[in-house]
């Protein structure tokens, strides 16, 4: 009886100690496989974290290239290279580095004359600027763009408004002078010519003529106008360089003195072309066509019939007299491309079919005399002609870049 409970309770344990370690085994395969979804569940919701990573940042690089492209343009619109004439403007530049990633940007810059439709103020500029990030391999990773329009202060230049300024005491405007643009004059003005802009002046400003003018303001702020003793110097400095003016030691100048003159490669020691003549009163002649500054320590005197022309480099006068721009002969037409710096008037001298036409900013400390019937003064304001390097003095600080509009892309 003993042998068979024995026997019984051996039978019987053996057969329910297999079920208990079943339990236990589907409860760690139960919590082997939740680790195993969760583990799955929590890479597959990673997988992309990395990459997403290395295209953000690859976006921020390009982005600050970008900026850069932007910021280096505004400095060089303020200081231009060497490289740039004076007569121009910083343009851009193409696959510019500043460190060793292989990033780079390039930029673009349009002056507002070049627009579509083009505009009048040559401070105004479009800067365009597309910077390009990439991977170690060489591989683009990421571009991104700015468009921004930016306002320059005027730098060291001389910028007028008006076709003609009257920085004497008074000033009379004959009925055959028409100015296109505004006229004005440190003390009266009156007028019976044309007018087409502002007549303005410090004392009293009156108008009779035509045009009809913009507006008739007196009591306007008086103008400061350029000094004329710096472009008698040998030297003149812009944009912190110092250059050598050209001296002319005659008296006059005919058609050949002009051709050889104009013949004379004087861009590296010379840009702006001055050409300083021998003191006194100084005769253009027979069909002379000058290209640069003539600058006159008396009076400049027109002289034989047929046509006579000086022709400023951009960003210069073309005239510079101590004296007065007398006429002496009938029949000659005169024609100045470039604004006019005068210590004295404008003077036809009652001359018969003469005429002067400036294009620039014509400034006289006497006015002009009333031409003849069958002569005339035409004085064209321009936005390219009557913007000149100050050369007197040492250009200040320029103030910074106006940002007036920034895209992105």
């Amino acid at each position: 009886m003993t042998n068979d409970r024995a026997m019984k309770r051996h039978e019987n344990g053996p057969a329910r100690r297999p079920k208990r370690r079943a339990y236990i085994l589907l409860v760690v395969l139960a919590f082997t496989a939740l680790a195993s979804s969760l583990g799955l569940a929590f890479l597959e919701a990673n997988s992309t974290v990395m990459p997403e990573a290395v295209n953000y940042r690859g976006t921020l690089r390009a982005e600050a290239m970008a900026s850069s492209g932007i910021g280096m343009a505004a400095h060089f619109l303020l200081y231009p290279p060497t490289t740039v004439n004076l007569s121009d403007y910083y343009t851009g530049a193409s696959g510019v580095t500043i460190d060793a990633t292989g990033d780079y940007y390039d930029v673009s810059v349009l002056r507002s004359d070049a627009w579509s439709p083009p505009q009048t103020d040559l401070n105004l500029y479009r800067v365009t600027a597309q910077g390009v990030a990439k991977d170690p391999d060489g591989a683009v990773r990421a571009k991104h763009s700015i468009v921004a329009e930016v306002q320059a202060p005027p730098i060291g230049k001389w910028q007028f408004t008006q076709g003609f300024i009257g920085s004497g005491l008074a000033l009379i405007v004959p009925t055959r002078a028409t100015i296109n643009g505004d006229a004005h004059a440190n003390g009266n003005i009156s007028g019976t010519g044309t007018c087409t802009g502002k007549v303005s002046a410090t004392g009293t400003a009156t108008w009779l003529g035509g045009g009809p003018p913009t507006s008739v303001v007196s009591l306007a702020p008086s103008m400061t106008t350029p000094s004329l003793s710096p472009y008698q110097n040998s030297t003149y400095t812009v944009r912190g360089r110092t250059y050598s003016t050209y001296s002319y030691n005659n008296s006059e100048i005919n058609q050949t003195d002009a051709n050889t003159l104009n013949a004379i490669d004087m861009s590296a020691t010379n840009p702006g072309r001055i050409i300083v003549a021998k003191s006194g009163n100084f005769k253009i002649r027979q069909n002379a066509n000058l290209n640069g500054t003539l600058v006159v320590s008396g009076r400049l005197e027109i002289d034989d019939t047929g046509s006579h022309q000086v022709t400023a480099v951009t960003g210069f006068p073309a005239i510079v007299v101590t004296g007065d721009i007398r006429v002496l002969t009938n029949d000659s037409v005169t024609t100045i491309n470039g604004s006019v710096l005068c210590g004295g008037k404008m003077d036809t001298n009652s001359t018969d079919r003469t005429s002067i036409t400036v294009t620039g900013t014509c400034i006289a400390a006497s006015g002009m005399d009333s031409p003849a019937s069958t002569s005339s003064y035409v004085f064209n304001w321009s936005a390219d002609r009557s913007v000149f390097w100050n050369i007197q003095t040492v250009p200040p600080t320029p103030m910074p870049m106006t940002i007036l509009s920034w895209k992105e892309n």
